[in-house]
């Protein structure tokens, strides 16, 4: 697969604790109807000691992947982030991890946390580059799927690029494959399913000429 990156922008990653918005999180999951049926009514925070210790094997585990994984999912889609940071979020609890801004749950273990954040990395990206990724590219490339399906097929791909080509590290992808089939809905796992039947290069380079083609157009 053809690679293009430049290096120019190699943002720094910024993994905190979200001081401010952990207790409206915590809010959140003790209190939202929804979450309820879900086992969120039974679940207590971790303490504040708990989570920091945490955040701390966070920061060393991401360390050993930090530059593989950025400067891979950047030259796999011929894409830089348009910032020089980018902050992460860590809070006690959340059913549903975010990118914009990326906030992230506390009981992740340290290679799930990895996992979590590069999914995450990979919308921000796309954010960042929305003048020549727009959301038409998902209706074009999966008509028929839902929304989440739609936006989840090219993450994905590009996950298991990172994994099988970058960190030689298949048993991540088992693991995120699996992860999967728990998620509250099949979105997720349908998302994985096409990349399993089209292919993860295949997806990429549909994707990339779709960009190319956004790019003579602008």
């Amino acid at each position: 697969m053809e690679l293009n990156f430049f290096g120019r922008n190699l943002p720094k990653i910024i993994i905190k604790y979200g001081k401010l918005l952990d207790p409206i999180f915590i809010f959140y999951c003790q209190n939202n109807p929804d979450l309820k049926a879900r086992g969120w009514n039974d679940w207590a925070p971790p303490t504040q000691e708990d989570v920091l210790k945490r955040i701390e094997d966070y920061k060393k585990e991401w360390s050993k992947y930090e530059a593989k994984i950025l400067k891979g999912i950047c030259a796999v889609l011929g894409l830089e982030f348009r910032r020089n940071a980018i902050d992460v979020y860590i809070v006690s609890g959340n059913p549903r991890q975010l990118s914009a801004p990326i906030v992230i749950k506390s009981s992740f273990g340290p290679g799930e946390f990895v996992d979590s954040l590069t999914h995450e990395l990979i919308h921000t990206l796309f954010g960042d580059n929305g003048r020549i990724v727009p959301i038409s590219i998902w209706d074009e490339m999966f008509p028929g799927e839902t929304k989440s399906v739609k936006s989840h097929v090219v993450v994905h791909a590009v996950l298991k690029y990172i994994y099988l080509d970058i960190l030689k590290d298949e048993k991540r992808l088992k693991r995120n494959v699996e992860s999967s089939k728990k998620h509250d809905t099949n979105d997720y796992f349908r998302a994985w399913e096409i990349v399993e039947k089209e292919g993860y290069v295949e997806i990429i380079k549909k994707f990339k000429s779709k960009i190319r083609r956004g790019l003579s157009v602008s």
